[in-house]
């Protein structure tokens, strides 16, 4: 994992919306955490699939995935079942999007690749059969 990557949790979250509102932190803090469980309670008691869209950020999904019969471990090769059950997805908006796509800067790219660099590839010498991801 990069240990340079900025992580934001949940009190950064609050700290932002304590600023931006001119509210005291306590209370912003108590806003994102009611935010933050309502959709988790949404997405939790989806019966069977529920969708959250929040315009000109992205849309939440609990989508349901069919059983698979003859995937395989990676590693040892060995037949598997994998039962079905709920995945989630998340689709950014068009203005997320346009973000996310828009070519890197030199500064990204060189950091990109300086990283693929450190990184070992793990599929170099795998088979075709060795890459699926179930």
């Amino acid at each position: 994992m990069n240990d340079k990557r900025k992580t934001f949790t949940r009190k950064d979250i609050a700290q932002r919306v304590a600023e931006k509102r001119n509210i005291k932190l306590h209370l912003a803090d108590d806003i994102v955490e009611t935010v933050l469980s309502s959709m988790r309670e949404i997405l939790m008691n989806a019966d069977p699939e529920v969708r959250i869209e929040l315009r000109d950020f992205g849309v939440f999904e609990v989508k349901l995935t069919r059983a698979k019969p003859r995937a395989r471990n990676p590693r040892t090769g060995d037949k598997v079942f994998v039962p079905p059950r709920r995945k989630t997805h998340f689709k950014p908006s068009k203005l997320l999007r346009s973000f996310l796509t828009k070519e890197l800067s030199d500064e990204e790219e060189a950091l990109l690749n300086h990283e693929n660099e450190k990184e070992p590839n793990v599929y170099a010498n795998a088979s075709v059969d060795d890459r699926v991801v179930h």
